[in-house]
């Protein structure tokens, strides 16, 4: 039988000491989360932010020469996207994505409808709505 090991500045737990153990660590935690915590995170949302990137905006300019590299080639070389990179003072990263982007958006519009979705949708059977595509 485990002694419950008193939590520090709190009354004692009925709980064993291994059950505030961190999965990092054998060392007791302390003590279980509570909602306080979760709270006080979702306060701190704003320092969070602070780690995101900051979504790029490009300019007509950018856009044009993008979307018409686009139509000459889905794929670009390393030289290729280097080369745009220091043409439209972005970096390579940010080609990528990009790139990255537009064909996944292009094979989501451009995705044929397979024949065991017209089945199912023929039967009353596909649930999933296309509202949104």
């Amino acid at each position: 039988q485990h002694q419950p090991l008193p939590l520090p500045g709190k009354q004692e737990s009925s709980l064993p000491a291994w059950v505030f153990c961190t999965r990092y660590s054998d060392r007791p935690a302390s003590g279980p989360r509570s909602k306080k915590l979760k709270s006080s995170m979702r306060r701190n949302k704003e320092h969070s932010s602070k780690n995101r990137n900051v979504r790029t905006l490009f300019s007509d300019f950018q856009l044009e020469r993008l979307h018409s590299e686009f139509n000459r080639n889905h794929y670009l070389s390393e030289e290729k996207r280097d080369e745009l990179a220091k043409e439209l003072k972005l970096t390579e990263s940010q080609i990528k994505i990009w790139f990255q982007n537009k064909r996944a958006k292009l094979k989501k519009r451009s995705s044929d409808v397979n024949p065991l979705k017209l089945d199912l949708i023929a039967q009353g059977l596909y649930k999933h709505s296309d509202e949104h595509s």
